[in-house]
């Protein structure tokens, strides 16, 4: 594979030419004119790559699954993301916009898209010179503030300040994973067209595979899925790079420091098989111990209030408070959340899960499908080591896994979406303040009358709607929506979902 003259530079001249804009708006580097598109249609998608595909480097776009550049002889993929502060950080940055404190916030606004899936399995049977491969191997990354908390038509992205770039290159435990991820993919296609020649009956049977194989990936995300179109065609995913990991790679090049405090496990995993595998022997020498017993075993002296959590990040040997602290989690969007049950299996404790940022909201026409909350069902697995509060004392019992099935997010997810947005569109958003049984107003410990705006519920739903913070007061109350002041809305699971889906969850 190879590229024309015209796109073969030297890793000077790139530097010197990115250096050039940084600081500047895409409006402004718009040399091409991509902008005057949208008089025509505010539905542009990927305007951004084309500012600085076009109007930067000089070069049309084009659909192939080739190399974009070549610099200093090496073929290079050019991608643009875009990148910002969560509003929770930007709280506390008191409109330090743009030094280095304040680009330390940034995070990853989304994946990145690689290349098409390619669906003749017998040209692609080796990673190294898949077209996946040829194109995510070194990329270069440029960066721009999504500088918006709401969807924005494609002209506003002409505001948009390119902060900075990188060159990417993946380290050898994240091309494993890659690796890995790639040849699931790989030997599902080969199964299916080794089975079925019939066109029909193969296609048949990909409906739906993206969702299957979902749960077993680590680091890349299949999107959109395999589906039949209304036109009779069938709609044909790409590779994209999680956000989960997106979000990793971003935090590391804005925080020079992040690597050498990077917290990695001593024995990492390339595969979720391999990281059950891991939990499978932990659970084999730990289970049926008691927290006493842990606290021997593991050399803890600490009487925490979360000393299971304690034990568990110990039998990890992990050195960091949290395992969700850990790089290998963090990049392939692992949740590890400690579960603590009753002699009888039950549990009632909710589970706090994502921010919610309202940004899509306001946009009337997005599709459930791409949005950030649906993103996030998909990419998102939990880990969770039990323990069981007997009479007498507290035993660790093992590690069982779950991701969200397709089923549940189109749903449960989907309604309490659906619902919400129904509210806040039709204006049918109100506050609900909680009353005694003389029906006066009640009130909590800091003075404020308790109530909550009528999203969805834990009576009514299964993922639903809960405030978070400290205490709930005036000053605390910094989130805004339809005029109605609130706490910062978080997504939360109910306890008794949990409980049963973990009861028909094999231990590892």
């Amino acid at each position: 594979m190879a590229v024309s003259e015209d796109r073969k530079y030297t890793k000077e001249f790139v530097y010197h030419l990115l250096e050039s804009i940084k600081g500047k708006t895409l409006g402004e580097v718009d040399k091409s004119h991509q902008f005057d598109r949208t008089m025509r249609s505010e539905k542009i998608t990927g305007i951004a790559g084309d500012v600085i595909e076009q109007s930067v480097f000089g070069y049309e776009r084009d659909s192939k699954q080739e190399c974009d550049i070549e610099i200093d002889g090496l073929l290079t993929e050019l991608k643009t993301t875009g990148v910002r502060v969560p509003k929770a950080a930007l709280r506390n940055l008191k409109g330090n916009v743009g030094d280095y404190t304040y680009n330390l916030q940034l995070r990853a606004k989304e994946g990145i898209s690689i290349t098409g899936v390619t669906f003749e399995p017998t040209i692609q049977t080796d990673f190294y010179t898949s077209h996946f491969w040829e194109k995510a191997e070194r990329l270069l990354v440029v960066f721009y503030e999504y500088n918006s908390y709401e969807v924005v038509p494609a002209s506003a992205y002409s505001n948009f300040k390119i902060v900075d770039y990188c060159y990417n290159s993946f380290s050898d435990e994240e091309k494993a994973k890659l690796k890995s991820d790639w040849e699931i993919v790989s030997d599902y296609l080969k199964g299916v067209y080794s089975t079925y020649s019939d066109v029909a009956q193969r296609n048949e049977q990909l409906i739906g595979f993206t969702h299957k194989l979902r749960p077993k990936l680590l680091l890349i995300e299949l999107v959109p899925g395999f589906k039949k179109k209304a036109s009779g065609s069938f709609q044909k995913p790409r590779y994209r790079l999680k956000q989960t990991f997106v979000d990793y790679i971003v935090r590391g090049h804005f925080d020079n420091s992040r690597l050498s405090s990077e917290i990695r496990l001593k024995e990492t995993f390339d595969s979720f098989e391999q990281l059950d595998a891991r939990c499978h022997a932990l659970a084999a020498f730990y289970s049926g111990k008691t927290i006493q017993e842990l606290k021997d075993l593991l050399g803890i002296e600490s009487d925490t209030k979360n000393i299971a959590a304690l034990c568990v990040l110990r039998m990890f040997d992990a050195n960091c408070n949290r395992l969700n602290d850990i790089s290998d989690f963090e990049k392939a969007g692992i949740i590890a959340k400690t579960i603590t049950i009753t002699i009888s299996g039950k549990r009632t404790e909710d589970m706090k899960l994502k921010h919610i940022d309202f940004e899509e909201w306001a946009d009337r026409d997005i599709d459930f499908e791409d949005s950030a909350v649906y993103n996030y069902f998909c990419e998102h697995s939990f880990l969770c080591p039990i323990f069981c509060e007997r009479e007498d004392n507290t035993t660790f019992e093992g590690f069982k896994r779950f991701a969200f099935d397709e089923a549940f997010i189109e749903d449960e997810v989907k309604r309490t979406w659906l619902d919400s947005r129904k509210l806040i569109h039709r204006n049918e958003l109100e506050w609900e303040y909680v009353y005694d049984k003389m029906g006066n107003k009640k009130m909590n410990v800091s003075g404020s009358y308790m109530g909550a705006p009528n999203f969805p519920k834990s009576k009514d739903y299964v993922v639903f709607f809960r405030g978070g913070a400290d205490e709930s007061t005036e000053k605390s109350r910094t989130e805004c929506v339809n005029g109605i002041r609130m706490l910062p809305q978080f997504f939360w699971l109910k306890g008794s979902y949990i409980t049963e889906k973990l009861s028909n969850i094999p231990y590892l």
